[in-house]
């Protein structure tokens, strides 16, 4: 959670308990609220920190959710009301799927639980304005090339009566590509005026593909937190489209294919897309963006950290042949199958004088309970919805040590893990470099039963989720 967000949290809870709460209670409250959102590192995100928070708040003053069956409903009937002439508006744009796109931008004002002046009149306002919202050309386009080719598209729903506009832009996409089969993602029981089930029945998003809940009533998309088949579908998708600032906040960083569509209420979003409050962003995925938010600020200055390039499958392999012994260095050609097939598991450092690899880090994601040797030469063991990160090798040139540079790697790995769904990094070491994975966080586990290269290592875990 970065400072903005953390004082925005602070200001809107920590005073706010009920009337004649005792002087300890008090106390209790604002300790816990304070310990959440300034726990070290990524974890919380700010829907994360909202509710842990709204757990305590149920704990100490028996707060329960508010219902918004009723209001749900009139939203979901009201924009299905306006549904038939919004979508002679977007067909009869000059562009449609730019139309299609600032409508779903508008219908994300319906938010109750993070704006207080959520009206009718101003949503019908905000909607009658969208033509005017500039929407990114590069990034539009992207989204076009993607609807035409993509086999799977799934999306990642936000609020009631909004998600009608989300079926409008559906309704576009299955009129670019009329095989594309689409899955509809929403929370998997009621929490604000968030869709659910119960709201795809209504709208009948069921026409355009399977809808599904996901496990959860977490705001935003938590991916560790899904159950594993909301999880693996968005993982295994083609392409996916995710509503609201709180699926951005949780999501950006994880290196899906993911375009984000929102509207900006907060100055945090403000200030980072430079628009004003109510204007609309169509943005996609960037991995880099959160090695950047999370990045050693010295570091970041000599070092771009992001994920692995196809064409720097050559430097890895030169890499990993200068740091470990032919023994136990990935084969040559297993390192291109690894690059080719998972660079979302390469996090490398680029020397931004050079532009070449000063370093890198890579695994492969498996719910296994332990290491094993197979995992070092067979990439299609690789499971990307699973939650364990099995790291490799943890490769840096000899001109580039001494920087602290394999800590940071190691550490916005397990940054990067976490966004990505991971609970746990597990590695082995010589007991030689035992000591220096403790130091970052590692617990050694014992002798592994990994005879990788003919030695005795040390299997070791550290926990993402603690």
């Amino acid at each position: 959670m970065n400072n903005v967000c953390r004082d925005c949290m602070l200001d809107k809870h920590l005073n706010r308990y009920p009337e004649g709460t005792p002087e300890g209670t008090v106390k209790e409250y604002q300790e816990a609220v304070k310990k959440i959102v300034d726990r070290p590192g990524v974890v919380p995100t700010g829907p994360e920190a909202f509710y842990e928070i709204k757990a305590v708040r149920k704990r100490l003053f028996g707060e329960g959710e508010m219902d918004y069956t009723q209001i749900k409903r009139h939203y979901n009937a009201l924009m299905m009301e306006s549904a038939p002439e919004l979508e002679k508006h977007v067909l009869a744009a000059e562009d449609p799927l730019m139309r299609a796109v600032q409508y779903a931008m508008m219908g994300n004002f319906i938010d109750f639980a993070a704006l207080d002046n959520v009206t009718e009149d101003k949503l019908m306002e905000l909607i009658g304005r969208a033509p005017d919202i500039v929407v990114d050309a590069e990034c539009l386009e992207m989204l076009r090339e993607q609807a035409e080719k993509a086999r799977t598209l799934v999306l990642l729903t936000d609020n009631c009566g909004e998600i009608v506009m989300d079926k409008i832009l559906l309704r576009q996409i299955k009129r670019i590509n009329q095989d594309i089969e689409i899955t509809v993602i929403v929370r998997g029981a009621p929490v604000a005026n968030d869709a659910t089930m119960e709201d795809m029945e209504q709208i009948g998003m069921a026409e355009l593909g399977r809808c599904m809940g996901n496990g959860t009533t977490t705001d935003g998309t938590v991916l560790r937190n899904l159950s594993r088949e909301a999880r693996e579908t968005i993982m295994k998708a083609d392409m996916v489209i995710a509503k609201g600032q709180a699926n951005y906040e949780t999501l950006y960083g994880c290196g899906c294919n993911i375009f984000y569509i929102f509207m900006c209420k907060c100055m945090l979003f403000m200030d980072r897309f430079k628009v004003p409050q109510f204007y609309g962003v169509l943005a996609h995925e960037e991995p880099e963006i959160l090695f950047g938010v999370y990045g050693d600020e010295e570091l970041l200055k000599r070092y771009q950290f992001r994920q692995i390039l196809p064409e720097e499958a050559d430097q890895a392999v030169e890499i990993e042949n200068t740091c470990f012994p032919p023994n136990e260095a990935c084969p040559e050609d297993e390192m291109r199958r690894r690059v080719a097939a998972m660079p979302t598991q390469f996090l490398v450092a680029v020397d931004r004088e050079t532009g070449k690899l000063a370093g890198f880090l890579n695994g492969l994601c498996s719910d296994e309970k332990e290491l094993r040797d197979e995992f070092f030469t067979d990439v299609t063991l690789h499971d990307p919805a699973a939650q364990t990160d099995f790291l490799m090798g943890l490769d840096v040139l000899p001109a580039y040590r001494g920087q602290g540079l394999a800590k940071e790697l190691m550490r916005l790995y397990g940054i990067w893990g976490q966004v990505k769904g991971r609970h746990k990094m597990v590695l082995t070491a010589h007991e030689e470099k035992v000591g220096m994975y403790e130091r970052m966080g590692f617990t050694d586990l014992g002798v592994s039963n990994s005879v990788w290269g003919g030695g005795v290592w040390h299997e070791m875990e550290y926990r993402i989720d603690r």
